[in-house]
């Protein structure tokens, strides 16, 4: 089948099956249900998301997806959007399909008025975006790990229980040095575990926001919907408060998935004034929380530029990889390109990622 024999346009009523259908063909390894679907696209509390869609015969066979989210540029409070669920067929690639709807996306978020799309595309979009369709690369988004349990990761790798016992063993001399890190602790401080964001997180984000020019604005209404409101309940959410005060101190967002080991990853991570030392106590009781979970493997995404890159260091945090591409291009051109080029103008978190 040619180009021009594929039917491109928005998302029509009642095509989610079609496309969850097509997302598990695509994504095999991702499980996605019909109720998560309906959060991410429909029960948003922003505005609606531009879902565009190749047809074949009547068949959904291709997607590009974008949901939106607050964000701040400055002092100036927009809605911006992510690109998400980029999938063709793959009986259909290589006919130009994804250039098509990914212009669509685009048309669309002129029409909106849509000051900024950002996204984390994979190695086979990332080449169209930038170099067809003229996004701009920002910046790689380090991920940096923390191993507390070698034997529980070596699951990913060797299927011999035996075997896996010896290595950890033999590897614990190692572990302890390459991720050795410090913590700090003040028993004035402990984590509490919540169920709700809202005004006395939205005091402290309050405080927090200025701080770098171009971020998702994480209020309670987001962080709720984000995180809370998932229908998997997969994220568990903390504060950290000082005894005798109301106040909050910190904010964390968890997750922890079994996969052939356990992995914890950390989506959010806020302190007030953005202070080192709160930051470090903070992280070490959320490790010690992750111990007692018995996660083997912890890991976080940030921007080199972080303040709490630092603070992640000294913890034994060691950098794996630094190859995501996060990529932005602004539809309505009410973002100047060098802003947007600017990776130091950026705050992003595990938790801007859709996959996490």
């Amino acid at each position: 089948m040619e180009l021009n024999e594929i039917e491109f346009g928005l998302y029509r009523e009642g095509e989610e099956i079609q496309i969850l259908d097509l997302f598990h063909r695509v994504f095999p390894k991702i499980p996605r249900t019909l109720e998560e679907w309906e959060w991410e696209y429909r029960e948003s509390p922003f505005s609606p998301p531009i879902i565009a869609i190749a047809r074949a015969g009547g068949k959904v066979i291709g997607q590009e997806a974008l949901f939106f989210v607050p964000m701040k540029f400055k002092g100036n409070c927009f809605q911006g959007a992510q690109s998400v669920d980029t999938m063709t067929d793959p009986n259909f690639r290589g006919k130009g399909v994804f250039g098509r709807l990914a212009r669509l996306t685009l048309e669309e978020g002129k029409k909106r008025n849509t000051p900024l799309f950002y996204g984390f595309p994979n190695r086979n979009s990332y080449s169209a975006y930038v170099n067809k369709l003229n996004w701009i690369d920002v910046a790689r988004v380090q991920r940096f790990i923390k191993v507390l349990d070698l034997t529980s990761a070596l699951k990913a790798r060797i299927n011999n229980p035996s075997l896996r016992m010896v290595l950890g063993f033999l590897g614990k001399p190692f572990l302890k040095a390459y991720f050795w890190g410090k913590g700090k602790r003040d028993p004035r401080f402990s984590l509490h575990q919540v169920d709700r964001f809202g005004e006395s997180y939205d005091r402290l984000w309050g405080e927090l926001r200025g701080r770098f020019p171009l971020m998702v604005d994480r209020t309670s209404a987001y962080m709720n919907w984000r995180y809370l409101d998932h229908p998997s309940g997969v994220y568990r959410a903390f504060f950290l408060r000082k005894a005798g005060n109301d106040e909050i101190f910190g904010v964390a967002v968890l997750h922890i998935v079994d996969l052939e080991y356990r992995l914890g990853s950390i989506g959010e991570f806020l302190v007030k004034d953005w202070d080192p030392e709160i930051a470090r106590i903070f992280l070490t009781l959320l490790l010690d929380y992750f111990k007692l979970q018995g996660t083997a493997i912890v890991a976080t995404w940030t921007l080199p530029h972080s303040p709490f890159v630092p603070v992640f260091k000294s913890l034994g945090f060691r950098l794996r990889s630094q190859h995501q591409p996060l990529i932005a291009i602004s539809p309505d051109g009410s973002l100047e390109k060098e802003e947007i080029r600017n990776p130091e103008n950026w705050f992003i978190s595990s938790g801007d990622y859709d996959m996490f």
